[in-house]
């Protein structure tokens, strides 16, 4: 035998050593099944439908017309306008004269104004009930 013959018939044991496992069959050995046998399994399927994504539409309609009225004319109540009252107006001249009667001098002017002022406020509210 040669080199070459061993060679050769070790190259061919290795390949039928490593071929074995693709022979098994893992029991079923009957003759009449398929070597490799999965069981039948049912699958889900989920279809769903499409999706488009469309633009938008537009849709124009007109817009309405604009009917234009003028305003309706404002009509105003006469305005109130505060009148002094009488107790402010008796109250101004009895402060005057009170006031006019304790100053002396350049000193009277003063005193008439501050008489008048506070005479017209105390008959402000005598006349008002504040």
């Amino acid at each position: 035998m040669s080199i070459r013959n061993v060679s050769i018939a070790g190259i061919a044991g290795a390949l039928v050593i490593g071929a074995t496992p693709a022979w098994a069959d893992y029991g079923q050995h009957y003759g009449h099944q398929v070597r490799h046998y999965h069981p039948y399994r049912p699958a889900l399927v989920v279809v769903r439908p499409p999706v488009v994504h469309a633009p938008p539409r537009a849709i124009y309609v007109p817009a309405p017309p604009v009917y234009y009225a003028p305003p309706a004319p404002a009509y105003y109540g006469p305005r109130h306008v505060m009148a002094p009252s009488a107790g402010a107006i008796g109250g101004a001249l009895l402060g005057a004269a009170i006031g006019s009667s304790v100053g002396q001098g350049n000193g009277r002017a003063a005193a008439i104004a501050v008489g008048s002022i506070v005479g017209a406020l105390a008959g402000d509210r005598l006349t008002m009930g504040r």
